[in-house]
């Protein structure tokens, strides 16, 4: 008795998969890397402000952006939460998920709950890969969420800002004021 042929491809395919992700293997970024805080080596810290480097292992926060002075360091990389977006300028800012129609920009703050421009860089959004990528109306859900880019820092708006971006990261469910600094690498790599 014959029995009726399977198509085989989905097995063929799986197969495949499984045999690709044998080869992968977990890569320890922070290996053969200082720590950043030399009182503390162990990396514990309760605070975020001067602890990147700009690096993808190390990323600056806003307040190390804000607290910095102007340089031509090319790009870096910067972590924080997307609190909200402003129109023309920083006056115009807008902290709430219903009134942030504006793809053009986002905000980006040390604290997932900032409602005061003078705690925030805005991130221009120009690209239209950027737009569709971290915007706020394309977004919503990722409002308040943690999200890591790499931009060139410069003026916009009229304060230390993020212009270029040529890459990012959402780190949902990151939370980078209970995590040290040390330990971001192994969470974002």
């Amino acid at each position: 008795m014959l029995l009726p042929r399977r198509n085989s491809l989905p097995l063929v395919c799986l197969l495949l998969v499984c045999l690709s992700l044998a080869c992968c293997q977990k890569v320890d970024a922070t290996e053969g890397l200082e720590p950043l805080d030399t009182e503390n080596p162990q990396g514990v810290t309760t605070r975020i402000a001067g602890t990147g480097k700009g690096t993808l292992a190390y990323p600056y926060t806003v307040a190390d952006l804000l607290a910095s002075e102007s340089s031509n360091e090319g790009a870096v990389w910067v972590i924080g939460y997307v609190v909200g977006t402003a129109r023309l300028t920083m006056n115009n800012a807008v902290f709430d998920i219903s009134a942030a129609d504006n793809q053009s920009n986002i905000l980006l703050s040390n604290d997932s709950l900032c409602a005061d421009a003078s705690q925030c860089i805005p991130v221009e959004l120009k690209a239209e890969k950027s737009k569709l990528s971290f915007s706020l109306p394309k977004n919503i859900a990722c409002f308040r969420k943690c999200l890591l880019l790499k931009g060139i820092p410069s003026t916009y708006l009229n304060r230390k800002g993020l212009r270029k971006v040529s890459e990012g990261l959402w780190l949902v469910g990151f939370d980078i004021s209970t995590v040290g600094p040390t330990e971001w690498a192994s969470i974002i790599l």
